[in-house]
């Protein structure tokens, strides 16, 4: 770690200071050697006043926000200045994974005397993920630039970026949309189904698009549609995750594509108050069993920021999963390949009462055009009459891919 270092005026000055030196002891030149005092005693104080331009400070780790890939993520920290004397500008620094170059570099302006300053730093978050921030860096120097300081403090704390959500208002989970059925719920609920029941005052949880205008308009606040529930709607995501199969490790990769169509899928459904299970497989394999999608949602999304790419296989996963879920389920199987072991295993799932939705998106059609080659990691799996896979191009949106099965 550099302690202090001169710039490249400080290696100037310090050098002229020998050369005047010389000149005065070859010379025998009195201006020549109040230059050489002057540039040496210079060069003395700037190298005191870098020694002691961090002295007194101190930084602090404030509250920080999690935040999905794409949006701002507020990373803000404390800089206090326990010292009399009033500081310069300070330059603040912090390796940050997610961030784009990922390093966060801001500038503080001049600390006043005995200061506490709250630095709000403001960055993109670019890659999904649980990250470990821990040191954070803070340099300054003397007022002439001759001399640079740096010091670095440890505040760890722990930043989640979850994956990017996109709307899917399209996606129709079953045949009739209803509520949960579950102790304490009401008889009917805004929802989608066959039997129209009446219309009740708005709540939070209700969706956008069951607002009865109308309504709204006679009564002066949201009012929403109610329906009839006539079915208990159980719905399953089960996500593919083997490092084999994946194009490549950006966030354009066909496993950042899948992971997004997850998040999304149980986004919509924590809307509808549904059940919701979801598995994944990886470097371990993740299942979480059916409960009230409102209730899951965060721990699904804290697994898919965390997922990475391992050696588990996808039928390992489904057949885990199988003996948790209740018949008619609907299953979306988000895979990275169309294997024959896949195949087998989701039209084993099929043939135990649920209803599975296929969706591939293949290492091949997500890797750039100049690097993209046939499969050589076995044959692709043979048509069925009992399921297909839907397959997924990078540039289609998340409402179009899933609405192909």
């Amino acid at each position: 770690m550099r302690f202090v270092w001169p710039t490249s005026r400080g290696w100037f000055v310090a050098l002229s200071s020998f050369a005047w030196l010389g000149v005065a002891l070859v010379n025998h030149s009195v201006f020549a050697f109040l230059l050489a005092c002057g540039t040496a005693a210079l060069t003395a104080v700037s190298l005191l006043c870098a020694l002691l331009s961090l002295r007194g400070i101190r930084v602090i780790r404030a509250t920080s926000g999690d935040a999905s890939t794409g949006q701002v993520v507020d990373l803000p920290l404390r800089v206090v200045n326990l010292s009399w004397r009033r500081r310069q500008d300070i330059i603040l620094e912090e390796r940050v994974p997610f961030v784009p170059g990922r390093i966060l570099r801001i500038v503080v302006p001049p600390l006043l005397s005995h200061e506490d300053r709250l630095v709000r730093r403001r960055a993109l978050a670019m890659v999904r993920g649980e990250f470990d921030l821990d040191r954070v860096v803070i340099r300054s120097g003397d007022p002439a630039g001759l001399f640079a300081r740096e010091r670095r403090f440890r505040c760890p704390t722990k930043a989640v970026v979850y994956p990017g959500l996109e709307p899917v208002p399209d996606l129709i989970l079953s045949r009739h949309e209803t509520m949960h059925s579950m102790t304490a719920s009401p008889i009917s609920a805004a929802g989608m189904s066959q039997d129209f029941y009446g219309v009740r005052e708005y709540t939070p949880t209700d969706g956008l698009r069951f607002i009865h205008w109308q309504s709204s308009a006679r009564y002066g606040r949201l009012m929403v549609k109610e329906f009839e529930r006539n079915a208990t709607m159980s719905v399953a995501v089960l996500l593919d995750a083997n490092e084999t199969f994946v194009s490549g490790d950006d966030e354009m990769s066909n496993l950042e594509y899948q992971i997004r169509a997850a998040a999304s899928i149980c986004h919509h459904c924590a809307g509808l108050y549904c059940e919701l299970a979801f598995a994944a497989g990886g470097d371990r394999i993740i299942l979480q069993p059916p409960r009230p999608a409102p209730e899951v949602q965060h721990d699904i999304l804290y697994n898919l920021a965390a997922l990475k790419p391992g050696r588990v296989s996808l039928p390992d996963v489904a057949f885990e999963m199988a003996s948790l879920l209740p018949a008619g389920t609907v299953v979306f199987c988000l895979s990275l390949s169309q294997s024959r072991p896949l195949q087998e295993a989701l039209e084993t799932l099929v043939a135990s009462g649920l209803e599975v939705r296929w969706f591939c998106a293949e290492r091949e059609t997500f890797q750039p055009r100049a690097k993209r080659q046939r499969a050589t990691d076995g044959a692709r799996a043979p048509g069925s009459r009992l399921i297909a896979a839907a397959q997924l191009r990078p540039d289609m949106r998340l409402e179009e891919a899933l609405s192909l099965s």
